[in-house]
């Protein structure tokens, strides 16, 4: 899973170097163990991750913020393509982690 993400990441300018690289990759993870995670975001994958981070779960959803942003700002071509659909700016952190879950699912 983790090297389909990277692939996933890479061309939004996300990479290991960047601290939101782990905070998506643990996301994805937790995602892919129960797909319906994504449907209380901030009990069921936020706050675990806040939890073993040691800090609140805000700082794990502004950390996935500032990624989105960084995808868009870097790639949106890429970011739509992801989507599968019109994004009129960039995604929600809950969309975007929807979206990256889906791709990575297509690429296993």
């Amino acid at each position: 899973m983790s090297a389909q993400v990277n692939d996933l990441l890479r061309p939004m300018g996300i990479t290991r170097n960047v601290s939101a690289y782990s905070i998506l990759l643990r996301c994805i993870e937790l995602t892919y163990e129960q797909e319906d995670r994504l449907q209380a975001v901030e009990k069921e994958i936020y706050t675990p991750i806040a939890d073993q981070r040691c800090c609140d779960p805000k700082a794990i959803q502004s950390a996935i913020r500032r990624a989105t942003r960084t995808a868009w700002d870097t790639n949106p071509d890429y970011v739509q393509q992801l989507a599968g659909y019109p994004l009129t700016g960039a995604p929600s952190a809950v969309q975007f982690l929807e979206m990256l879950y889906n791709a990575a699912v297509r690429a296993v």
